[in-house]
């Protein structure tokens, strides 16, 4: 039997590392795999949480348990490009997933460089390549950044939770009004300050933006929507999952203005929920979304209404499109990610 170790550092982070790794785990473990014992790492607090049958490494203390560790890691599968420490010897297979290189646009001199160093080391320690998209891995091409390492790609998939519990969030006081909902970081290259002066020609709508909110961009975003946000515009904070659904559930549409997206989550989750989808064509978002997207070439507020506008007049929740477009999104699963990383694994392992 192999040992496999995953790193799942991040299950706790409300973010798409943690949504991934909340989600490979929970269908890891309902699978009966008889040829791989699976070593987790994993927040202190979730030791033993998956029964008796894996081992487990915590997060806080890597380092000094991964030195008692008993076994031999044959396979050491880094999650993610920020993993904090690669461990095993020289027989152990070293698996790299890359999730985006958005630095590369982000940041600039030293902080750039430093980025650009630290992703090469890893490539380099690494014996094979995943990448969540082609864009991805296209994106990694193009910067010198595969440096000959075998790659595949592998997209993320999306929980199944349509049936799961669903909770109005208190910030909605009138569930008759209709309402625009976005979802993510609150960070700039979400380029949802583009949303803000779009509601001056939606005076029927309001418009919650949400998630983690604790960037300096949150602050310059609340600025513009006290000034140009008509008072029908809201920056909500972090939101529960069960929230979260509730919004997919009863939104007029979608939006998601990203102009960085290794993969994108958020849109193919709304579309289980025929939600219209409303998307950036930058990046990873055309080749996730398909055709079941509507897109804006252009952010000046006048555009970005009128694509709305002309994309909400024939759509429908129970309509053909909204069909399709969830159809298309039930591509996108864990059941299907976990084959393929099972596969992978016994693969590498021979």
């Amino acid at each position: 039997m192999k040992n496999v170790l995953i790193d799942f550092s991040h299950y706790d982070d409300f973010n798409g590392f943690g949504e991934i790794a909340r989600n490979y785990i929970h269908t890891l473990v309902t699978r009966n795999i008889n040829d791989l014992h699976f070593i987790f790492i994993l927040p202190r607090k979730h030791r033993g949480r998956f029964g008796a049958g894996y081992d487990y490494i915590d997060r806080e203390d890597k380092r000094s348990q991964l030195k008692r560790l008993d076994k031999h890691i044959d396979l050491w599968h880094a999650t993610d490009q920020q993993f904090h420490l690669r461990g095993g010897d020289s027989h152990t297979i070293q698996l790299l997933t890359v999730h985006d290189c958005n630095f590369m646009t982000e940041k600039k001199g030293v902080h750039k460089w430093r980025h650009i160093l630290q992703l090469k080391w890893r490539v380099r320690r690494s014996d094979h390549l995943t990448t969540i998209s082609h864009f991805v891995l296209d994106d990694l091409n193009q910067n010198g950044f595969i440096m000959g390492k075998p790659v595949d790609v592998i997209y993320n998939g999306i929980a199944n939770d349509e049936d799961m519990p669903q909770q109005q969030p208190s910030f909605i006081t009138d569930d008759k009004v209709p309402f625009f909902f976005s979802v993510g970081q609150i960070r700039e290259k979400k380029n949802l300050h583009t949303l803000v002066p779009m509601m001056k020609y939606f005076p029927h709508h309001l418009l919650f933006i949400c998630g983690d909110n604790h960037f300096s961009y949150a602050s310059q975003l609340q600025q513009l929507i006290s000034q140009q946000g008509e008072g029908r515009v809201m920056l909500t904070g972090k939101i529960s999952n069960e929230e979260k659904r509730w919004l997919y559930s009863h939104c007029a549409a979608f939006l998601f203005p990203s102009r960085l997206e290794g993969f994108g989550i958020p849109v193919l989750e709304a579309m289980r929920y025929h939600c219209k989808v409303f998307s950036s064509r930058m990046t990873s978002l055309p080749e996730v979304c398909g055709e079941h997207a509507s897109y804006w070439d252009d952010f000046t507020p006048e555009e970005m209404a009128k694509v709305v506008q002309e994309g909400l007049q024939s759509w429908q929740k129970d309509g053909r499109e909204a069909q399709l477009a969830a159809r298309h999104s039930q591509q996108f699963n864990y059941e299907r990610y976990t084959d393929q990383y099972l596969s992978l694994y016994r693969k590498l392992l021979g």
